[in-house]
This record gives C-alpha cells, structure tokens and sequence, in this order.
C-alpha cells in the first residue's frame, strides 16, 4: 500500500440526450430495471456492486424525457482506472451533460498528523480558508462499543464545497477490518457548478496532472500557515506554510489512484447475494408473474454472461469450459448440483 493514495468518491452526472442502456454501457456493471422512478424521472435502473455501494440511473422525465441523470456512490466504483473516470467525464461533456457531485479523498499513511492536531490548528488561527464554520465530532459504533476515530468537518454539507478530515484507520478497523499503521483521510465533496469544474479537468488531464490539480484546489479551500488572526488578512494569506501542511500537500501530489481488487473468494460473494439480491431473488419467485421456473431460466442464461473475475472463482480457463458444457446440457429441474458433479468413469 503506497503511503500517499486517492480515490475518486460519488459520481453524479446528468446527460440531457441519451438513453439508459447507453449510460449503462459506459459506465458497466450489472443493472436491474427498478419498478419506479426517482428524483421526479418516472424509471429507474438500480445496480449493487460486489464490494458493496449503490447506483442510481433515472430517466423519462416528463419535463425532458431523454434526459439521463446518473449516481454512483464510492463503493460502486472503487475499481474504475483513472481512464475510465476520465473516458466517462469526457463522454458526459461530449453529451452537453454536467456533473452535480464528485467526491475525492487523498490519503495519508505517513502519519505527517492527526486529526486532534489539524484541529488544534485551526482553533489557532493557523487556517486560511473561505470555510466559515468547522466542528470536531468523536465517533463511537454503537454496537460494539468500538471508538470509529475523530472526524473534522469543515463547511456545511448543504454548501457547493464540503470537506471531512477523519481517522479511516480507526473506522475500518471498528468495521473489524485489519489496517496496519495511521490513515487519515482528507475527502472533499464538491457540488452543482464546483463538480462540473472538477469533472471537466479530469476529462482534460492526464492523471498526474489532475493529481496536482486537485491539490491545488484542496489548497485554494484551505490553506495552513505560520498566522494567527489577528494578522492583517494580507499578511495571513502571504505567510510561510506550516511545515507538516508543506510535507502533506507535496506528498499528496505524488498520490496514486487506489483501485480496489476484484472479489476473489466464493464467501465474498455469497455474503454479497445474501445482503443485497435475496429478498429481490424471493420476490421472482413468489410472484404469479415470474416464478421459480422463470428465476432458474434466467440464472441458467446468465452463465453466458460471466466476466472474467466472475470466472477466476471457479478455477481454471478448462474448468470454467467444462462447466459451461455442464449448464447448457442441464435440467433445471436436477438442480445446480448436477451440473457442478463429475460423472463417474
């Protein structure tokens, strides 16, 4: 793990010519046609990732019934490479579309400071920044007692710029997930005429030089300098930056996207389908409409359907090929076991 990552969050954008299975194209992933709308568009798409995370696609509005808007949440889509978050921001503008929210967090596993101390530092007056309020929240899990770390929020979440200082190591590890060392995470959310301008620079750069963009623009909301506020507000934004503030921001521009790794264990995915597709899955199949008949049919035609990580979970190129064979011989009614045993020789 590098000591310095980013990792682009929520991802909102709205087309104004296109259809839902463009969009679903570009952006991939499995969809599943919704039974409503959503935000006033009269139909929905949803989609649930393996990692966990939520899109969104809504469309046929009455006010422009080809219009597309689109939400997908960090989790979604933690695997996309830069060039995807960059081919998909190119296409939106492409489409005279605009983006409504973009979230990226840089990472700090130096351990250059904590959230108690970056807190202190702007009761000190150290902090230069259009930010007018800031509050310091202490996380506790409920239900198991664990401490889930400090956060400090700067800005109100109803604003165009909203930004959380927080301890990720501590949240992770009350999620009782292991983490070695210190990780702070510095995650902004930018909103309506501030995520268009972030969306188009990164349809426009190269990943390093977004990289530095975005520091920049974390920079242009705050900035940590040798001042106090009794300075004179010219000589506040002139003054020297603080050293640890100096180390943080050049560590960031070197910053690598972190990009999550498929889900490589069969109990990853059962947990998956157990949490987000079973009650959907129950439904089918009581419904006069649809049936465990109609379900079995389906799962059976999605085989053909399997990417390559989906694959990789049932072993060999020549294991995947034999049941393949297995499947399209099978009867529904043996069930799926049958077609997963050897024959006897």
């Amino acid at each position: 793990m590098s000591a310095w990552t980013c990792s682009l969050g929520w991802f909102r954008f709205t087309v104004s010519d296109s259809i839902a299975d463009e969009v679903i194209a570009r952006v991939g992933g499995e969809w599943i046609k919704d039974k409503k709308g959503f935000l006033g568009y009269r139909q929905g798409w949803l989609s649930r990732g393996n990692t966990g995370g939520l899109g969104r696609i809504g469309t046929a509005a009455s006010w422009a019934p080809r219009e597309v808007h689109v939400d997908l949440s960090q989790e979604l889509i933690s695997d996309w490479t830069y060039q995807k978050f960059h081919d998909v921001a190119t296409w939106v503008f492409e489409q005279k579309g605009h983006f409504g929210r973009i979230d990226v967090a840089l990472d700090d596993r130096n351990g250059v400071i904590d959230v108690d101390r970056i807190y202190a530092s702007v009761k000190a007056g150290n902090c230069v920044s259009h930010f007018r309020q800031s509050r310091l929240i202490s996380g506790l899990d409920v239900g198991s007692g664990l401490d889930t770390g400090q956060t400090l929020c700067m800005g109100s979440r109803q604003s165009d710029t909203y930004l959380r200082i927080y301890d990720k190591a501590a949240e992770q590890r009350s999620k009782e997930k292991v983490v070695e060392g210190t990780w702070i995470r510095w995650e902004m959310e930018w909103k309506s005429e501030r995520a268009d301008a972030v969306g188009m620079a990164l349809s426009g750069l190269d990943q390093d030089s977004f990289q530095k963009y975005i520091v920049g623009v974390f920079r242009s909301a705050l900035d940590f300098r040798d001042c106090t506020r009794a300075d004179d507000p010219k000589d506040r934004y002139y003054a020297p930056l603080l050293d640890w503030w100096k180390v943080l921001t050049e560590g960031m521009q070197r910053a690598r996207l972190e990009i999550a790794k498929s889900v490589k264990k069969i109990e990853d995915v059962k947990r998956w389908a157990e949490k987000s597709l079973a009650p959907m899955l129950g439904l089918l199949c009581a419904h006069p409409e649809a049936g465990e008949r109609w379900l079995i049919n389906r799962i059976v035609e999605g085989v053909e359907r399997w990417r390559p990580e989906q694959m990789l979970l049932l072993g060999s190129a020549q294991d995947v090929r034999r049941l393949r064979q297995k499947m399209r011989e099978w009867n529904p009614r043996d069930g799926f076991t049958v077609a997963s045993v050897t024959p006897a020789s």
